[in-house]
């Protein structure tokens, strides 16, 4: 009876990804794989061409988590484009694979998404929460979720703390300044590119990203608006370029009118441009056949 329910019923799962740095890519094949799933996200200040940004990254490197009964993940691991497994529990010899209860997982993506600037993410050895402090949110933001509201060593603001149990623990400042606006979709200024080749393929990866390989449902999160904001600016950097040879042209004009289209912006002027770079090449061009698919992909979506 208990292995009926494990193979039948869904669970969150804690998984692991031996890629390195691979973990978005990894939640966004899960999703296309008809899966759940989901990364904690940190910011991290880098420094970019000489200025220095905030992106957001894995807060925690391997760890992901995907909801599906047992034998849909399993089926996931052995379609994925990346090299995934299930953790296993360190506290027993048997296959006891390790999973989130659905209520904890929930909670901890409703506090923890949207909200990355005000997480603080903790180990569970790191923090020690006291049995009997759980408190039920009523109303606003957080309305439903279960967590504990405590001060942190070295923090100023109370917080909002949630937990993965054995996995992590999320604090979450509790301010107004929390409440965070989505980042700016207006102009954005750019210098031409000093890396032609490296910008265009950082605009196509991007341009892919956003058209193929993030469902509609996901569209709101900060994430896709920063790879928005990070798109606008190749695209800026690329836009007075053009192309010696057809191929080059091709090269260039493929990403820029995949952009065009995501912002909707100038569109048929970059579809112009990009068939006419076309006409260029040979029928026998796989350059050629791959802006085709492209183009029959995109039109397939509208």
């Amino acid at each position: 009876m208990n292995e009926i329910s494990e193979h039948s019923e869904q669970k969150w799962y804690s998984m692991g990804c031996t890629s390195g740095q691979k973990e978005l890519r990894v939640r966004d094949d899960a999703r296309q794989h008809g899966l759940e799933s989901f990364v904690p996200l940190a910011y991290q200040v880098k420094t970019i061409r000489g200025q220095k940004q905030r992106r957001l990254v894995p807060a925690i490197s391997g760890l992901l988590f995907i909801k599906g009964t047992l034998d849909e993940v399993k089926d996931y691991i052995q379609n994925a484009h990346y090299t995934v497994f299930i953790r296993k529990s360190t506290f027993t010899k048997k296959e006891s694979y390790l999973t989130v209860p659905t209520k904890a997982m929930e909670d901890f993506i409703a506090v923890t998404e949207h909200h990355e600037e005000h997480v603080t993410y903790f180990r569970p050895e790191e923090i020690r929460l006291q049995e009997g402090d759980k408190i039920c949110i009523k109303g606003g933001i957080y309305d439903g979720c279960e967590g504990i509201i405590m001060r942190i060593k070295g923090k100023r603001n109370k917080h909002l703390v949630v937990q993965i149990p054995g996995t992590l623990i999320a604090a979450v400042e509790l301010e107004p300044e929390m409440i965070q606006t989505r980042p700016a979709t207006s102009e954005v200024r750019e210098r031409p590119s000093k890396d032609v080749d490296k910008d265009k393929k950082l605009l196509l990866e991007t341009a892919e990203r956003l058209l193929f390989q993030i469902p509609d449902k996901y569209q709101q999160e900060n994430e896709y608006y920063l790879l928005l904001t990070e798109l606008r600016r190749a695209r800026e950097r690329l836009k007075t370029f053009k192309g010696y040879t057809p191929a080059t042209e091709a090269e260039l004009a493929l990403p820029l009118y995949m952009a065009a289209v995501i912002l909707d912006e100038d569109a048929g002027p970059a579809e112009e441009r990009l068939l006419k770079a076309m006409e260029r090449l040979k029928d026998t061009s796989k350059l050629k056949a791959r802006c085709l698919d492209y183009l029959e992909k995109i039109k397939a979506r509208r």
